[in-house]
């Protein structure tokens, strides 16, 4: 049986942007593991200035990524640190971001009530 892997069109044209104009550049090192509050994740980012640093959380994809000048005009396109997708265990309102001084980004992603076995009576309305 073949596995199917499918890469992001974000991320494709983001390696052919990178491979094509700038002659390629040094992928970014992240890490990521849950523990019993929710998803962490430090990503390695030394030589990026951190003001230009953009996170979003958007289409249920969570994505840390870096605006960079096409060909020195007017247009950007992004180029992605982090791009993967939201587990429906996270609570996106209290994702937190952190920037150290050594060049890297923490990232909070709590888990929702849900995840953690909430039970909620629910009323009937007359």
């Amino acid at each position: 049986m073949e596995t199917q892997f499918q890469i992001p069109r974000e991320i494709l044209a983001q390696i052919d942007y990178q491979n094509t104009v700038n002659g390629g550049m040094v992928e970014t090192l992240a890490k990521a593991w849950a523990s019993k509050d929710g998803y962490n994740m430090v990503v390695n980012v030394p030589a990026i200035d951190p003001e230009k640093v953009q996170v979003q959380v958007a289409d249920k994809r969570f994505m840390v990524y870096v605006p960079m000048r096409v060909l020195g005009g007017e247009d950007y396109i992004p180029y992605f640190l982090v791009n993967v997708p939201v587990s429906p265990d996270v609570d996106i309102n209290n994702i937190s971001v952190k920037w150290r001084d050594n060049g890297h980004l923490h990232i909070k992603a709590p888990f929702n009530d849900w995840a953690k076995g909430e039970i909620r009576d629910i009323d009937i309305e007359m």
